[in-house]
């Protein structure tokens, strides 16, 4: 039979619809099936358990006085400066202080493995964390307002006038010092190979820990107020309101972003993403690579530093005195935790030590000191005997048990009258009027 053009061309294009139509179906499945939003771009998350929250609180403590400064964390304690000159160590464990020494600090400290760094005007001090005991002191040349920076083998002290230091953390010796060409606001940061500053001109600069010499130096535009190195990335948040991605190497700029407001803190990234806070209350995730937008959070309030990557979770403080937790898939917030005060700081994770459970230490601008995260029961095991009173074994107890009986009547089974045996069937006479 001869099939007219005009019906054939009408059949191959429901054909080609019906084609269109079952891909879409397909390709929706799949979107839509558990895991596909990872598998189709979503971040890669990282090997961390998710095992962050509720929170509740740990322990809580009031300092003897007002903090000079954010807080300096080791893997055992955490060091508080006070404006009375006092320096305060405190057990990330229990709370409890482990020692007080007055040193007349007027910075806030560092530490690093076995050593706290105090500064004293135009002198750096090395204290032992153990006891807090001077190792070593030595002169600055000038008043430093800034916390030293540790780095994986060197401790970086910018002065006001202004120089750039570097030091030998086992005897405070001096290493090299460099002039710089303006002041600087933000902590320097940096590697084995590099240490990285930015200065109020719009500059930041990548100089050689061996010696000091100057590397690569890119205009940013604004002043560099935050430096954050995570692998072979540098990222600046600029006064202008710009987050600029530069590569450690050589400075090369690889994206730059505009802000709606300064970047509150340190920067957070993973594999796939980058996650900041900024002063016009938002909280934003952009890709690690083109610096693409992939969500943005409005916030109620400020947030107070930036905000702390832990498996699946982003922990953020703010000026409310909140402690707020975001999912990094799509930045839902999760939970909110009110805080005794307002927080000087963004939270500082302790990851989990053997029987000590995860937690936020968190320091308020009142001289609060406190420990959040969850709470882990502990294993179930077997009773121990009590004392004085008989336990039957189990093999004892099995004559104890009652005989088993047929079921009459199968639980959730419907039998007929006709089915029932004759002993179960009770006939009930009608009653006549």
């Amino acid at each position: 039979m001869t099939v007219c053009p005009a019906i054939r061309a009408a059949r191959v294009s429901a054909r080609g619809s019906t084609r269109v139509i079952l891909s879409t179906l397909i390709v929706s499945t799949l979107l839509w099936a558990p895991g596909a939003y990872l598998a189709f771009g979503g971040p890669k998350r990282p090997q961390v358990p998710a095992f962050w929250g509720p929170i509740y609180p740990i322990w809580n403590i009031a300092l003897d006085g007002i903090p000079v400064g954010r807080p300096a964390f080791d893997r055992t304690s955490v060091y508080v400066g006070l404006r009375d000159g006092r320096l305060a160590a405190v057990s990330l464990t229990t709370g409890g202080v482990l020692w007080s020494t007055n040193q007349g600090v007027t910075a806030p400290p560092a530490a690093l493995e076995g050593l706290v760094l105090a500064v004293k005007g135009a002198t750096l001090i090395g204290l032992d964390s153990a006891n807090g005991d001077v190792r070593w002191q030595q002169a600055l040349g000038a008043p430093s307002v800034l916390a030293p920076t540790v780095g994986p083998n060197w401790i970086a002290v910018i002065t006001t006038k202004p120089e750039l230091l570097l030091l030998q953390p086992t005897d405070g010796r001096l290493l090299w010092r460099q002039a710089l060409a303006a002041p600087a606001r933000a902590l320097p940061t940096g590697d084995t190979d590099r240490i990285f500053i930015g200065l109020t001109n719009g500059q930041a600069m990548a100089l050689s820990a061996s010696n000091g010499a100057a590397q690569w130096t890119r205009k940013v535009g604004g002043e560099p107020l935050v430096l954050t190195l995570n692998r072979d990335r540098v990222f600046v948040g600029t006064s202008d309101d710009f987050l600029c991605a530069l590569v450690t190497g050589s400075g090369k700029q690889k994206w730059r972003w505009r802000t709606g407001g300064d970047v509150g803190g340190a920067v957070a990234a993973d594999d796939t993403r980058v996650y900041f806070a900024s002063l016009d209350n938002s909280l934003v995730a952009l890709g690690r690579a083109g610096g693409d937008l992939k969500w943005e959070q409005r916030l109620p309030s400020r947030p107070v530093g930036g905000p702390v990557l832990i498996g699946d979770t982003l922990i953020l403080a703010t000026v409310a005195k909140e402690l707020k937790t975001f999912a990094i898939d799509r930045g839902t917030l999760t939970e909110t935790v009110r805080l005794p005060g307002r927080p000087l700081h963004q939270p500082h994770l302790v990851p989990w030590t053997g029987p000590v459970p995860p937690r936020a230490i968190v320091l308020t601008a009142g001289g609060q000191l406190l420990a959040m995260g969850p709470v882990v029961e502990p294993p179930v095991g077997p009773l121990d005997p009590m004392p004085g009173n008989v336990m039957l074994l189990p093999e004892a107890l099995a004559p104890i048990e009652p005989p088993l009986v047929r079921m009459l009547y199968p639980p959730g089974k419907l039998l007929l009258p006709e089915t029932l045996p004759p002993a179960a069937i009770r006939k009930i006479p009608t009653r006549r009027p």
